[in-house]
Formats: structure tokens, sequence, C-alpha cells
């Protein structure tokens, strides 16, 4: 007997592991993930070549630790904006075998796997992980803004400033989840949120 119910789009994210067979290696993280890239470092090395791009966060960088077990394959950006430009840039120039890696939170993954995907790596091609907080981006399908970080069941958006219902609903081309007005039939009638997403 399953216990539960699972939503279809919701994806399932396991722990990072080499894929020996890949021709390439680079590894993204931010923040609080750094701690995956230093577990799959604790596996079998490759013998291919690996990259690690790395965000450090306040209160969360592992750059030393890292650099310590990657060497000079490290480089550390201050802004995602640097990270996803080198990134973008590795993506144009990397040949078929290349496997990628990412850590961090969902908007952080699923940012790696929009920018892959321009450049046609395939989903399967690229191994999540998501090791620190279940903070979800939602996507309002009002004002089409996404707020980021959203750790409770019911959320104010960035954009039009409605109050949303999360919902359960992955959108994996917006890399967010659903988020629908919880007053549209009764406004002024908000229920008092709940943090679900710590």
């Amino acid at each position: 007997m399953e216990y539960g119910y699972w939503i279809r789009s919701k994806p399932v994210y396991s722990s990072l592991a080499w894929q020996y067979q890949a021709q390439a290696h680079v590894v993204l993280a931010q923040g609080e993930a750094g701690r995956a890239v230093l577990r799959l470092f604790q596996q079998r090395p490759p013998e291919q070549a690996v990259t690690v791009l790395y965000l450090p966060v306040t209160g969360a960088d592992y750059t030393v630790s890292i650099q310590a077990v990657a060497g000079a394959s490290m480089q550390v950006f201050n802004t995602e904006a640097a990270l996803w430009a080198a990134f973008d840039a590795m993506l144009s120039q990397a040949y078929m075998g290349t496997r990628l890696y990412a850590a961090g939170d969902e908007a952080f993954l699923w940012q790696v796997s929009t920018l892959a995907a321009s450049h046609g790596v395939l989903n399967a091609d690229i191994m999540r992980e998501q090791p620190a907080s279940l903070a979800r981006p939602v996507y309002c399908v009002h004002c089409k803004t996404i707020t980021p970080h959203v750790t409770t069941n019911i959320a104010v958006c960035s954009g039009c400033q409605r109050h949303l219902f999360v919902r359960d609903h992955f959108s994996r081309r917006l890399g967010a989840y659903m988020g629908l007005m919880v007053d549209a039939e009764q406004p002024g009638k908000v229920p008092a949120a709940e943090e679900i997403y710590p």
C-alpha cells in the first residue's frame, strides 16, 4: 500500500555521483550546496577533466574547502550573473559527453537546466541535488513574476502583491511552482500561511 500522493510534474533529486563514462565534468553549486560538492569529491575522482563553478553566499561559503579538493579547476564568482556568463561561455565550447552536476536551491538548479538546454544539453545529462532549503520559486500566473525562496503555502507575489496559493505543480520550462490567487472568489479572505518548505 502506498501513502500520500505525488505530483507527476514535481522533480525528484538525488545525490550527486560521478558519471565515469563522461568525457568531461562541470560542477555548479551555490552557497550551502558546497557540501554536496565536497561529498562528490569524496568519491573516486574521474580520470577526465573536472571544472567547478561555485557561488558562495553570505553565511555559506565553502570556497576554501572546495579549493582544497578541486584545486585549479575551481572558479569562484561574486554574482549569479558572472557565474551564468561563465557557464554560458563554457557550454558554447563544450563537446559531446560533457556531464553537468548542479547543487543548490530549486531556482538555481533550473537556471542551470534552462541555460544548458539552450545549448542542446539533454535533461538526462544533468545531475541535480537540492541539499539545502526546500524553499520554492513561485510563478504568479496573474502577472508572470517569479518570487524566489518561498517557504510557506501562501505567499505574497513580489510583482503584483496578490496572495498566492503555492501549488505542487512544477513547470520545468519556467523553473518554478505555480501560484494562484488565494482570495479570487472572496477578496480579502486570506487563510493564515504555514511554513511547509523550510
